[in-house]
């Protein structure tokens, strides 16, 4: 009888042993089922490397838009799975949402639509009357983006860029005003009522505070 109980009991034992196995198995499989993710690239061309390091070989490259499974992440690298390797991105140029198709030089050319349009105080209208960041507040919401009302609000919108760097379609920021920069050290802005929407040159007839990147 004795002997039986003992059986019985590692019978249980090897059996609970064997569940907890499994369970343990289970749940490994789920955390390496559930460790992807999903990231758009946001550059223009995104390197994909050996190692978390700048500095490694590039086997290969991701174009702007491309949905890709990302594996976790190593400093400022994200670990991607590239022709069955384990490979690197740089996490910087990745985003959740995919990035607009839209670019500066199409805001740009938009804007300059409307160059001879009259100029109003508070006014939002591309056709009928705008002020200085009524005009470029409305040009970006054209292409879906939303920027603040006024000139000063907008020295902080979307990302800073040097002067060097500046591009078709950021704004400049002056004291007191806005506009937009279509190349050429060129801008087109509401510049007042005497002029209405306007192209002037250079960019930088007066001081610029800053220059913002709103498509990127």
């Amino acid at each position: 009888m004795h002997k039986q109980k003992t059986f019985s009991i590692t019978i249980v034992t090897l059996i609970l042993s064997l569940i907890l196995t499994m369970g343990l198995i289970c749940v490994n499989f789920q955390r390496d089922t559930y460790a992807s993710y999903k990231r758009y690239v946001t550059a223009s061309t995104l390197a994909i490397r050996t190692k978390a390091s700048s500095s490694s070989k590039q086997v290969g490259s991701y174009k702007k838009g491309k949905k890709i499974t990302c594996y976790g992440t190593s400093g400022s690298w994200t670990k991607v799975k590239y022709k069955g390797n384990t490979r690197y991105v740089y996490t910087k140029y990745l985003s959740k949402s995919k990035p607009s198709s839209v670019t500066g030089a199409q805001v740009a050319a938009y804007a300059k639509k409307f160059v001879g349009n009259p100029y109003k105080y508070g006014g939002t209208s591309l056709t009928k009357g705008a002020d200085c960041s009524g005009f470029t507040q409305s040009v970006y919401k054209h292409f879906g983006y939303s920027i603040p009302r006024t000139s000063s609000e907008q020295r902080s919108a979307g990302t800073k860029v040097s002067w060097s760097n500046k591009k078709a379609g950021d704004l400049i920021c002056y004291d007191g005003h806005v506009a937009i920069y279509i190349g050429s050290n060129k801008i087109v802005h509401a510049s007042n009522k005497k002029t209405g929407i306007k192209i002037s040159s250079p960019a930088n007839y007066r001081k610029v505070l800053s220059v913002r990147r709103i498509v990127k």
